[in-house]
């Protein structure tokens, strides 16, 4: 009797560590973008259809299990890219530590060729994705894997070359994909100084914890947005000190 009993709460608590596990992967992945108070809503109902069946509340646990199925739809059709995002992300886990350059190495080729292009007054998106996978918009451009380099960077941004528009996404220390398409944000009271490029990194900014460098092509300005926010005109050393003190919260 002991052996079973032991046997059964050992399941349980597999299910629960399991359930936790997958759950805060998803959660982790969708942090910052729109599904993430919906998916936390979500979380609660089903923690409320679960106490209500122990409490044996049937009515309100009849109610709730039957709200379950139209709210998973609901999530399924109005937020299907984070969604799938999130799926990307647990696909992509690796469990083993990979070797990488140092994160300051990236930041100052970044700064570089932010720098460089600065100074040609040629526009660019450069994306560093973070905790929320941007495989969804790895996906809508042209896939590299490449070392990032600033000579690498600055020729793809370069007038007339195949890859020049669009936003290029680093991942570590990878140039993962350039002529990628971002979404541009909705919002009406941004300054209307503010072009394709801006509004682009303003969107993916709302949407993911990425943090979006834009060069502007009409005034060499440099800028960076995170957390639907953007900080603009900087010079080289306070662009790599914001690179730096954003990205070492990772």
């Amino acid at each position: 009797m002991s052996s079973v009993f032991n046997l059964s709460t050992l399941r349980t608590l597999t299910e629960i560590l399991i359930l936790w596990f997958v759950f805060y992967q998803v959660l982790r992945s969708v942090q910052g973008t729109r599904a993430a108070h919906v998916l936390n809503f979500l979380i609660l109902v089903v923690l409320l259809t679960y106490l209500s069946r122990v409490a044996t509340f049937e009515t309100v646990y009849w109610l709730l299990q039957w709200s379950l199925l139209p709210l998973f739809v609901a999530i399924v059709v109005l937020y299907a890219p984070e969604l799938r995002r999130a799926i990307s992300s647990l696909a992509q886990m690796r469990f083993l530590p990979q070797s990488r350059r140092g994160k300051g190495t990236v930041t100052a080729e970044v700064v570089k060729t932010s720098q460089i292009l600065s100074q040609r007054n040629i526009g660019a998106l450069i994306v560093f994705e973070r905790a929320t996978s941007l495989q969804g918009f790895v996906d809508t451009g042209i896939a590299l894997d490449a070392l990032v380099s600033a000579e690498l960077l600055v020729t793809i941004f370069t007038h007339n070359t195949p890859l020049h528009d669009g936003a290029v996404i680093l991942r570590n220390e990878v140039v993962a994909a350039a002529s990628c398409l971002l979404p541009l944000t909705e919002r009406l009271e941004i300054d209307k100084e503010l072009g394709t490029r801006h509004r682009a990194a303003l969107g993916l900014s709302e949407e993911t914890d990425a943090i979006v460098v834009v060069v502007s092509e009409e005034t060499g300005t440099i800028s960076v947005a995170v957390n639907g926010s953007m900080t603009r005109d900087l010079d080289a050393p306070i662009l790599e000190r914001i690179l730096n003190n954003l990205i070492r919260e990772v």
